[in-house]
């Protein structure tokens, strides 16, 4: 194989993480490659430039790494500061960070109530992006409110690229312009998109569909991937059809579709709001997108946690009234904190259990307490049916 006669380098959109076990992580296209300690040295000596010493049974790994565009060769060496580190024990694989609850909406369905125009301080939020680097984080949600609110969005916008993490912006999309597209540093952006015309607007306000469909046109434009996500609500029931079509031909790659708590605004306007029964479903129109987990011994959260807009760490952003500690403890001391349910101590036995690990817990609170199943994944995956 003439090309180890070569020096090899990682690719440019390619890191190693150390988690649960040692990983390569293509930061673009959002695929993890476990490793072998064996393989991880070689990489690691790679990336430092080194002409690592291989075998006869290394060469069709390497030959694997060259075909995904994972290393590439190089006449001379090529070095890299690397940033592994072991990880906590679960790892903390995905951050979402509330940066503001300002938002330009009033949805009718927002989980997140009244906006208090809270923004986390940019200087803490630099702390916390180095801070989710050294911990080995893969993905970081940008989140709000509405993100691009927030006072100095665009100096965290510039500095996105200079982590060893996927930024993935939530947005709304209504204030998403051709120029605004063409600015974006993320890798990135999940659009809210909720129905159709009808159906989106009842819950977003008049004038929004169209403003979203054009936010998906300027970002595919500006080559930036872009997912959906629905919220399955009372006014889009009978459009989950024409909707399917509308995300396929936009060429959308992942399509989150999911029921909102009954929480918030929600709470509100509960005519909007549908039982687990009806849900069920329409939760099959989704696709793409993966999970990079390692463990299925604990329900939802196992490698996620949410800090919101006050600096409070919590499970994720629905329990913000339960933090576990304040980010100027540590991202790490707080993700320690974080309260984890083994899923043999649900309530729920069925076969299915080890794939949906019990569902939102959130939501299963609302229907009895938090060791509950979560009906709307029972009746998304048949688990119960018609009137049971």
């Amino acid at each position: 194989m003439s090309s180890l006669n070569r020096f090899f380098a990682l690719s440019p959109p390619c890191t190693l993480k150390h988690l649960e076990e040692p990983y390569l992580y293509d930061i673009e296209r959002d695929e993890l490659y476990e490793l072998s300690w064996d393989a991880f040295q070689f990489l690691i000596r790679c990336a430092r430039g080194e002409a690592p010493e291989f075998k006869k049974e290394d060469e069709p790994f390497i030959e694997y790494c060259l075909s995904e565009n994972l290393i590439k060769t190089s006449e001379v060496p090529v070095k890299r500061e690397l940033k592994v580190h072991p990880s906590p024990i679960p790892s903390l694989r995905y951050l979402e960070l509330q940066i503001t609850d300002r938002c330009n909406l009033r949805c009718r369905h927002c989980y997140l109530g009244e906006s208090h125009y809270e923004d986390l301080p940019f200087e803490k939020i630099k702390k916390i992006l180095k801070e989710f680097e050294e911990i080995q984080g893969l993905r970081l949600l940008i989140s709000g409110g509405e993100p691009i609110l927030h006072p100095h969005f665009w100096e965290l916008n510039e500095i996105l690229r200079d982590y060893e993490f996927r930024s993935i912006l939530l947005s709304n999309g209504t204030l998403i312009t051709g120029e605004i597209a063409r600015r974006l540093k993320v890798h990135e952006v999940q659009l809210s998109l909720d129905g159709m015309k009808e159906g989106h607007e009842s819950l977003r306000g008049r004038g929004t569909f169209e403003k979203v469909l054009r936010a998906i046109d300027f970002l595919k434009e500006a080559n930036i991937r872009v997912s959906i996500a629905t919220m399955i609500h009372r006014k889009n029931l009978k459009e989950f059809d024409e909707l399917a079509s509308l995300v396929q031909s936009r060429e959308i790659e992942e399509w989150n579709v999911d029921a909102p708590c009954l929480a918030g605004r929600l709470e509100e306007n509960p005519d909007l709001w549908v039982t687990p029964q009806e849900a069920g479903p329409y939760f099959q129109y989704g696709f793409g997108g993966g999970f990079h987990g390692s463990e299925k011994n604990t329900t939802c959260g196992a490698h996620l946690c949410a800090i919101i807009s006050n600096g409070q760490v919590c499970k994720c952003g629905l329990f913000s009234e339960e933090p576990v500690g304040s980010i100027d403890e540590g991202l790490r001391t707080c993700w320690e904190r974080i309260p984890r349910i083994h899923i043999r101590e649900l309530n729920c036995k069925c076969s299915q259990l080890d794939d949906c690990r019990g569902g939102c817990r959130f939501r299963a609170r609302s229907f009895g307490d938090i060791y509950q199943p979560d009906p709307f994944q029972c009746y998304a995956r048949r688990v119960l049916k018609g009137g049971e």
